[in-house]
Formats: structure tokens, sequence, C-alpha cells
């Protein structure tokens, strides 16, 4: 995140202050078809189309630091292995013995020179998931061996996370960031370990859960506190990036920011965060903003200058999702990990404050879903300001295929204009 980047940022604010309606030309964006958060044909299209070619996080590289670790990742319904192999490379495989289709590790984590079936000891190499041994071979008839290798998935890290994808042609991951890795190399996500998670299971589309941290729209409305607000979202500054990505910065309110101590919304000051550790390098916009981002289509990551959490949405059903959040940040000086049953009190209350806000965000969530199931609600009104959930549907429907969405459910394609490359 350079200079000129942050510049550019803070001159988006200063421009959103002032303007009194959309820029000039911003297209008019048709309601968004509710059947896209309420229908078993749309959760099936996601499900076949989206979920089978876009790249997750499954986990992060310090949960196989050595040679034959792994851990086990079913979010994508169907269930998937991570392992480091003797080559130090992390691979995925699916989880799944090619002789009757038993898991070949049944363990979450674990570490193993090599991978064997516990049904039949069908055994894999960690490497290549090649077929090294079949107990009593002579009593199969023409066994191709070759053919019978673990099946892969792409697989590759960035910034310490563990990314998979059932789509073996994908685009590079580091192509598929692109420049949403301006907003995220300050802040050394591979030098970062887990402080604490939080998991949930929420009633309504995993769409909804997403859209909630998409815009500050709401932010004043839920989030306030005796009357103040800490953000003031007329300043927010949104940027689009290709592939479904996207920033929002947002500036805190003239009380937070005089509770800062900084003269106004723009005054950009180092803070001292003591006791928490900083991330060195990361500018001072990320400490007198509310600074986030996503990765698409699952991930929020409200980036900061002691670290960030990722709210990751997961589906269940069409009305159904896991949410969890994990809080990540510099382990304590000469530790390599927190240990989440001693936290420091410092990280303790911000687990307790951050906890409070998702708190809020989920209270609108279930009521929300039953609305849009109800006929009262004929079509999602989305405005200028709530422009980054756009650009998530319009990124649905390009991984779907918008030949597969029915004509009435699709997105018009009109923020490619608009979008960062």
């Amino acid at each position: 995140m350079d200079d000129l980047l942050v510049e550019r940022i803070r001159a988006d604010m200063a421009y959103e202050f002032q303007r009194t309606a959309p820029p000039e030309g911003f297209p008019a964006f048709h309601d968004i078809a509710t059947e896209r958060h309420t229908s078993d044909a749309f959760h099936d299209l996601e499900r076949e189309h989206l979920w089978s070619k876009t790249w997750v996080i499954a986990g992060r590289l310090e949960d196989v630091p050595n040679p034959g670790d792994y851990f086990t990742f079913d979010k994508l319904g169907v269930p998937l292995l991570v392992v480091r192999g003797t080559d130090d490379v992390v691979r995925c495989f699916y989880n799944t013995c090619q002789h009757r289709g038993a898991p070949v590790v049944r363990d979450e984590r674990g570490s193993a020179r090599r991978l064997r079936c516990q049904y039949h000891s069908w055994t894999y190499e960690v490497d290549g998931g090649t077929l090294v041994a079949v107990p009593d071979e002579r009593d199969f008839v023409d066994l191709d061996w070759e053919q019978r290798c673990l099946p892969r998935a792409s697989c590759d890290a960035y910034g310490g996370f563990v990314f998979v994808n059932l789509d073996l042609d994908a685009d590079p991951l580091v192509d598929w960031i692109g420049p949403l890795a301006e907003m995220l190399d300050p802040f050394r996500g591979s030098e970062l370990r887990e402080v604490y998670r939080e998991t949930r299971i929420v009633p309504c589309n995993w769409k909804v859960t997403a859209e909630a941290f998409l815009e500050v729209y709401h932010f004043k409305h839920i989030h306030s506190h005796g009357g103040v607000s800490v953000l003031d979202n007329r300043g927010a500054a949104m940027g689009l990036y290709p592939n479904g990505h996207s920033r929002m910065i947002t500036p805190f309110s003239a009380q937070h920011a005089a509770r800062m101590g900084m003269a106004d919304w723009d005054d950009w000051r180092p803070i001292d965060h003591r006791p928490f550790a900083s991330i060195t390098g990361v500018p001072n916009m990320a400490s007198c903003t509310s600074s986030a981002v996503s990765i698409f289509p699952n991930v929020i990551i409200p980036l900061g200058p002691i670290g960030f959490p990722i709210n990751v949405f997961w589906p269940i059903d069409k009305g159904t999702t896991l949410l969890e959040w994990i809080y990540y940040g510099l382990p304590p000086e000469g530790q390599d990990r927190f240990d989440p049953d001693d936290l420091p009190e410092h990280w303790k209350t911000r687990r307790d404050g951050y906890n409070s806000i998702m708190a809020e965000d989920e209270r609108n969530m279930a009521p929300m879903q039953r609305s849009m199931e109800s006929p009262a609600l004929r079509g999602i009104p989305i405005n200028y300001q709530e422009r980054r959930i756009w650009h998530l549907h319009e990124e649905i429907d390009r991984v779907i295929g918008v030949e597969n969405v029915p004509e009435k459910w699709r997105m018009s394609p009109v923020l490619q204009p608009y979008v960062e490359t």
C-alpha cells in the first residue's frame, strides 16, 4: 500500500463527504432478485458452479509445519485433505480412497509418512498421492495403479493462508488475488498467528451474512452506543477489484476522532497501540480509519495495525450459514503462538469487543432471511454506498456462467468501468 494509494483514498473520502448525489453517469441499479437468497435453484447453481471453481481459504501454513502433517477440510461439500509433502510443498487431495471410497485419513489433523486408508490399507504417497500399496493385489484383475492415485485439487498459499480450488485449471492464486495484494501485503499475514476463533450457525443465506460487511450504510443504526457512532459512513471510500474483491475505507466520526487524539477525520497520525504488538510498516491510515477488504466470495477482513479477524461465510443450505471469525495477531514476545485458554488481558478485551460487534450484526440476519422469503419483498434495491454488494453478485453470475442463471435473476454487468486494475 504505497503513499499514492493512501492519498488517493484520502481524496476519495473528501469527495464522498462533499458529494450530493452519486457520481455523474453512475448507473442505476435494478432490484436484486430475492430468489438469489431464497431459492433452491440458485443455491444449487452456486453449489455446482461457484464453490467448485473458486479459491477459498482452507487453513494456515502453520497447520502443516512439517512433512507429512495434514488437516482435513469439508466446507466445499466434498472431503478434502491438505498435506505437506516430503518436498515441503503443500498439496490438496480428495480424502477419498480409490478402492471403496473410505476416507484416507479420519482425524481432523495429524501426521503420517504415508496416507493409508484405515478400511483396507490402500496406501498413497504424501507427495503426489501416488498409490504405492494394495493388500492382496493378486485378487484384482488388471488393476491400473496409475489410474487409482488420489485425485487432486488446486492448492496454493498467500499471506500465510492455504487456499484450495476444486478446479485444476484455475488461474494461479497470485493472479486471482491481483491488485488486492496492495491492500493485504503490508499486514504481513504470514507472520501472524491465530488469537481465537468463534463459530456460529446462522439461519440465513450465506450472502445475507456477507452483505452485512460490504457496506457501512447500516453502521450508525445498529452499532452506535450512547448515541455515538465510531464511524462516519458519509465518507466511506470504496474500491472494486477484479474477480469480485473489493475494499472499503471508512473515516472515524468526529467524536471518535477526537477520542483518538486526532484533529479531524483525515489527521492520520501515528497511534500508540501498546500493550498490543504492532505490525511494522502498516500505514497510519489503518489506525485512523476502518480499513476492510473482501476476498471473493466469502471472506471479509477488517485490517488493523495489530492484526485482523477474518470473517468467513460457508453455505450449509439455502437458508443456513456457518459463520466463522478468526482473529490473527503477532504472538507474545518469545512465543510462536497464542494460547487461547490463557490470552493476555488486552486480547481478552479485544475479543469481547469484537464479539459484541459481531453479535449486533448477527441479530439482523435471521429476521432478514425470513423477510426475504415473504412475498412482501418484491426485490432488493441497492444504493451507491452498497455497490460492493452489487459487485459481489455480478461476479457470482460470471463464475456460475451468465447463461446458466435464469434471466429474471441475472445481474446487469454495469460496474466494470469502475473496477481498478
